[in-house]
This record gives structure tokens, sequence and C-alpha cells, in this order.
């Protein structure tokens, strides 16, 4: 049977646009080297790399589009395109975005997959089955295949690749407000044995390594245990991880992780006000911020802070940031912001699915506190314009840290890229100019711009 498998590109500029190039998602591929080893004939199409050629996905048996909520508008285009090329083709829809709204995805799809799809993909792809399927967790992650990813079209597979993704564990126990982790994989750690990932990361000559876990220091105790056989195996190529701040507390990890020539580590540090730290549920103190950017320095780890704006601030600045990712705070489907924001009414965006492309964390959705949605916008990009401006790109080359002055570069060029596809987004929020939010039998429909 021939399936293609999509993963419909970013909607605009950001870090994601660039390292995507680099470092493509694991969802799709995992299902496509399962679907390969039964022996299908299997491509996976990533329009972040190439668009999608027509002509060589429109006589598939199936196709199948994994989406993220930005990404949703452009996936379902997709499958209507398709649709009109190959009626007899099935088209399966899954990822985040359809696991909160499968009714929506079942509007462009044959079948809809919810949650993880890895257990039930081969029945649906073989037998057929519902509309709408519930995925199953995968309890024990071993289980799953190495990912195969010589089957992305367009993508440069050498080995060693320039980045080599890996996902560890999945889960969280956390339930920060904005996070849709949790309600996606569910609140219990499953972790990989040390065996499994020391295999996986066996298989190529590494230049460096992207742990893609939400949390790679979940079980310290884990995580000393691979830092430790990664040492002793002399594979140590330089790698980045997603961490909590709570790492800075465990020195010892620390010390391990720097041993194993760990180069950046991105943390969601959210914010530096205690009470905005409380209303995101975030279980830390900006005292905790200060103390891992402190340490990982220490032993020559680079930070990458990554922060949800509430408007200018230059904080930024004088935290001893190497990278900063300042996102505007987004309800994501699945979180428990998102439902306080619906049952507010405080939307500014409702032509759906079309508005969906805003949600990726760099346009303002809805009536933020204290701002104006303009203002807030506006001030995000000064924040991030003066972290990024051309003084710090060159004041990074001079001082010879090139590795940091080409993120600064990129992160400026990013920025202007990114005025330049939004200018009439901007103009329109620039409209909104109140800030105060009326019950919801007041919302105004006049704030409705988009």
């Amino acid at each position: 049977m021939k399936i293609s498998l999509v993963e419909p590109k970013t909607p605009g500029y950001n870090f994601y646009t660039w390292i995507i190039k680099h470092m493509p998602l694991l969802g799709a591929i995992y299902l496509g080297t399962i679907l390969k080893n039964e022996g299908h004939d299997v491509t996976i199409y990533n329009e972040n790399l190439k668009k999608v050629d027509y002509s060589k996905i429109k006589d598939s048996d199936i196709l199948g589009i994994s989406i993220m909520t930005s990404t949703a508008p452009r996936g379902y285009q997709i499958a209507e395109n398709f649709r009109l090329l190959n009626p007899k083709g099935k088209i399966i829809i899954g990822g985040c975005h359809a696991t909160f709204l499968p009714q929506e995805a079942a509007q462009y799809a044959d079948h809809v997959v919810t949650g993880e799809g890895e257990l039930v993909i081969s029945d649906l792809v073989n037998n057929g089955g519902e509309r709408i399927i519930r995925g199953k967790p995968v309890e024990n992650l071993d289980e799953l295949p190495f990912p195969d990813f010589s089957l992305i079209e367009g993508f440069k597979f050498k080995k060693p690749m320039r980045i080599t993704p890996i996902s560890t564990s999945r889960g969280c126990p956390y339930e920060c407000s904005f996070c849709s982790v949790s309600p996606m994989f569910g609140r219990r750690y499953r972790f990989r044995t040390v065996d499994s990932v020391i295999a996986e990361l066996s298989r190529f000559k590494l230049k460096h390594i992207f742990f893609y876990d939400d949390n790679f220091a979940a079980n310290k105790e884990t995580t000393k245990e691979l830092l430790a056989r990664m040492i002793e195996l002399r594979m140590t190529p330089g790698w980045t991880a997603q961490v909590r701040a709570d790492i800075a507390k465990d020195e010892e990890l620390v010390k391990l992780m720097a041993k194993a020539n760990c180069q950046r580590l991105c943390i969601g540090f959210e914010s530096m006000n205690p009470e905005s730290l409380k209303q995101y549920n975030k279980k830390q103190t900006p005292e905790d911020v200060t103390k891992c950017i402190k340490v990982l320095h220490k032993y020559g780890i680079k930070v990458h802070g990554m922060f949800i704006s509430e408007g200018y601030s230059d904080i930024y600045n004088r935290l001893g940031l190497d990278s900063l990712q300042l996102s505007i705070l987004t309800p994501i489907l699945g979180s428990k912001l998102y439902t306080a924001i619906k049952d507010a009414r405080s939307f500014i965006v409702e032509k759906y699915p079309t508005d969906w492309k805003l949600f990726d964390g760099l346009h303002v959705v809805h009536l933020p506190d204290n701002l104006s949605p303009f203002e807030l916008q506006k001030q995000t990009l000064q924040v991030l314009k003066k972290f990024y401006s051309r003084a710090s790109i060159v004041k990074m080359f001079l001082k010879g840290r090139l590795g940091d002055f080409y993120v600064r570069w990129l992160g400026y060029s990013l920025i202007k890229k990114w005025e330049s596809q939004n200018k009439d987004y901007l103009a329109k929020l620039k409209q909104i100019r109140t800030f105060e939010k009326s019950s919801p039998a007041g919302r105004p429909d006049t704030l409705k711009l988009f």
C-alpha cells in the first residue's frame, strides 16, 4: 500500500522554522517507520523542508497528516486538495490539534486519531475503523522502532546528521495552566531504558544530539545513568535538552551534564513575577530562575531562557541569558488557559479554522490583562529587538563568541522577517484599543477583527 505522511509547514518565522530544517519532529517518523516495517511503501513529506508535490502523493492509498494548532489550516488545505485529486484515497489526520478538536478534523478526513497513534495505526491502515479513533499510550517506549529519517523526502539524510533528535520519555506530572502536554501524553512519566537510548544513538556517528523530552531530567537517577554511559562510551559530541529550573538543585547532575558535553539547556522559566508564576502553576520562584542560570554558567552550560511576555521589561538582558525565547501567552487547545479564555469570550479571533494559524506563540489572540492587544504585541517585539539588537551581535563577535554571534544574528533576522510578514495583522490589531474585559454577555462584536 502506498502511504504518504505529511507534516504541514509552520505559518510564520521563528526559531523553530530554522531548527526544523535540521531536526524534524518525530511523530510522523515513528508512524512511518512502523508502517514501512510492515511492508508498506512510505514517504514522509515535511513542508518545512520542501513544499508538498501533489503529483507525488495524488496516487497514495492513504494520506496521513499530523497537525499542530498553528499548522491545522494548512493541513486541512492539503487534505482538501488530495481529496479532489484522489476521491478514493483515505485521509487520516492526527496530532495534538486533532486530539482536542477531533470533530473539526473529521470534516477533512476519513479517520481522526487522537492521542498517541503508534499502537493503533497499523490496524487502522490495514483494516479501517471508526471515524474518530482514540489512540493508546505506549506504556513500554522501548518497543517503538528507531525512527527512520531516510523516509523524509527532501531531507538531506547523512550519517552523521547535523542534529540527531531523540526522545527518551513521555508524559508530565505538572499541570502548568498554559500547557497541554499532560492532557496529551498523561501525567505519568514513561521512560525508555538507558540501553534502548544508547542503542539508538549508536546507529550514527554523532555531531550533535537534541533530546526532545519536555523534561530531560525528570528522573534524575536515570539521567545520571544515561550520561555516565555516554561518557564511558565517548558518545559526547555536544548536546541540547529541555529541563526545568529545579535542575540547579542537583549540582552533581549539572556537573555530570557538563562532563558529558552539554552545550545548552532550554528552560521554561516563564516569568520573573512571583504572582505570574503562581498563576501559571509553575511551582517555582524567581530565585529558582536566577540560581539556575548561575549554576549552569558555573559549569559552562549555555541557557536558552523561555519566557511568556508580560509587556516590556529589561529583565531578560540582566539575567545573563545566552538566548531568549519570548512568547505571547497563547491559549493552547487542551490547556486550562484555553478553557478559561473561551468561557470568558476573550478571544479576538473567530474565523476558524483559518485563524488557528495565529496560535503559534507569536501573535496576540485574546484580550490580555492590563495592556491592549497591540501594546502587548508591540512591547514584546521591543524586548526581542533589544535582546537581538545589532549592538548585541557586534558584542558577541568582538568577544569571540561566534556561536552566540550566530544566534543573535539569527534572532535579529527572524524578527525582521516576522514584522514584514505581519504588517496587515499589526494594523488590524492596532484597532483594538480597550484592555477592559467586559462581561461575556457584553463582549462587543467589534473585537472580532481577524
